[in-house]
């Protein structure tokens, strides 16, 4: 059976004289139709005399796709996933017309996303995938290529955006016939 690991960053701040904790958001990741949930707890200097600041909602998003068949073109265009099941959407802000995710406030998120091929793609190929308000080549698209067997790209990063723009989890194919996408999800929390 393939499990896919998830690598797990870990913030941690020191603890400050007169310090209160609040929660700044939660991440959501499903896998195997397991759902995970991490509260990101964050540790806040408060002056003596005052309180900690009231936490402000937070957006947090997740949203997945399945047997998505022939998805990646042949290396005709970047693609834009086609998603099936929104897991969490605290904003309100998934476009099924679009397959975007439209920012609701701006702020500062941490994006992560994967993309399964379906097995037994020859070795080689190279492909890739990026979460953007376009679906173009640029230093946070992610390229790598196939082994032959099980092939998984997850993409993570933390990025500013405006409220409103929209962004999608796209890929790309150089290969002379179109591939299947077996999985694939993207999480956007917003982290400020």
């Amino acid at each position: 059976m393939y499990k896919l690991k998830l690598l797990a960053v870990i913030l941690s701040v020191s603890t400050l004289a007169g310090a209160q904790s609040v929660t700044v958001g939660t991440l959501t990741s499903v896998q195997d139709g397991t759902t995970t949930t991490i509260t990101v707890p964050v540790s806040v200097a408060v002056p003596p005399g005052t309180t900690a600041p009231t936490s402000v909602p937070l957006a947090s998003f997740v949203v997945t796709a399945t047997n998505t068949s022939g998805i990646l073109n042949a290396g005709t265009a970047f693609t834009t996933v086609p998603m099936d099941t929104v897991v969490t959407d605290t904003a309100s802000a998934w476009n099924w017309t679009t397959n975007s995710y439209v920012i609701p406030t701006t702020g500062t998120y941490l994006i992560v996303s994967h993309v399964r091929l379906a097995d037994g793609v020859p070795p080689g190929v190279s492909y890739g995938q990026g979460v953007n308000p376009t679906n173009v080549d640029n230093p946070d698209f992610l390229w790598t290529t196939t082994n032959g067997m099980r092939n998984v790209i997850m993409n993570t990063r933390i990025v500013q955006f405006t409220a409103g723009t929209a962004v999608r989890l796209f890929t790309y194919v150089d290969s002379p016939s179109p591939l299947s996408v077996i999985s694939a999800s993207l999480s956007i929390q917003q982290l400020h």
